[in-house]
């Protein structure tokens, strides 16, 4: 763990590489790279190329990261359908 002004957050703040970042948050790494190409974490590229991820954006929720865009839900769970009605009845 590193400290790194975050411009996002606009102060300095801790953080670690990808891998730290994936064990910390308890997922993949691929998960984090998910994270960074959605722009839900904030990272600081160093010249050599390395990611380093805010702890700060890191403790966001971690259902907010994982739940899908609106725009890729599938539309059938979209709607909410009704219960059915007793046979024959009508109000």
């Amino acid at each position: 763990m590193v400290m790194y002004f975050c411009p996002f957050c606009n102060r300095e703040t801790e953080h670690l590489n990808v891998t730290e970042a994936a064990q910390s948050a308890h997922v993949t790494r691929r998960t984090v790279y998910n994270w960074l190409d959605r722009s839900l974490v904030h990272c600081v590229h160093r010249p050599s190329g390395r990611k380093f991820i805010c702890m700060c954006s890191l403790v966001m929720s971690d259902s907010f990261k994982s739940s899908p865009p609106p725009d890729q839900v599938p539309i059938h769970k979209l709607f909410v359908r009704r219960p059915s009605r007793a046979h024959g009845k009508h109000p």
